[in-house]
């Protein structure tokens, strides 16, 4: 047998010279860079804005507020630095006296129950659905799964009674009662709501 020498020397050719292959069309990474650009315009569209009840709603978005003078754990913002709207917070009302931790309210027409919780700094809610609005003194400050865990938790600007409502998307409110006091058991008052 015989080996077959290259063309220009006298070394045996190995191998077979194969062509290259044909390479991507031109106009293959311009549709994927175009595509790649539309999705990313479409998720900063949807995240600024979400569906309620198949209508585009304006989504309500907080920021933090600068802190407020205030004693507050070494990490945490200051008083009245949680996620509220722009450059205002709630005033605390008259401290509520008592030792009820419940009051009922109403008649023939319907019966409410406010609870009253106390704390010496803020709130955590664990509210069903999270989207659920809530309003501290008749100001809204966001959804309740903005302050859902303890990274997340809603400080208050000064010692005092806030009155918490959270309401559903459904409609359906509840209503609780936190006095801020720095003679309270608890650091933080968790409000549990399923609504």
């Amino acid at each position: 047998m015989t080996e077959q020498q290259g063309p220009d020397s006298n070394e045996p050719a190995s191998e077979a010279y194969e062509p290259a292959s044909p390479g991507m069309p031109r106009w293959v990474p311009v549709l994927i860079g175009t595509v790649l650009v539309a999705l990313a315009a479409l998720a900063v569209y949807t995240g600024m804005r979400y569906r309620e009840n198949g209508t585009i709603a304006e989504h309500v978005k907080p920021r933090r507020t600068r802190a407020v003078a205030g004693n507050a754990p070494q990490g945490e913002p200051g008083a009245g630095g949680s996620l509220i709207m722009p450059d205002q917070t709630p005033n605390a009302n008259e401290p509520v006296a008592g030792q009820s931790r419940a009051v009922i309210t109403g008649g023939p027409a319907g019966v409410e129950a406010t609870v009253r919780i106390w704390a010496r700094r803020g709130m955590l809610l664990e509210v069903q659905p999270p989207e659920s609005m809530v309003y501290v003194n008749e100001m809204l400050i966001g959804h309740a799964n903005q302050f859902d865990t303890d990274d997340e938790i809603y400080d208050f600007a000064e010692p005092g009674s806030y009155n918490v409502k959270i309401v559903a998307p459904s409609g359906a409110t509840k209503t609780f009662i936190v006095t801020a006091a720095d003679d309270a058991k608890q650091d933080v008052a968790r409000i549990a709501a399923r609504l």
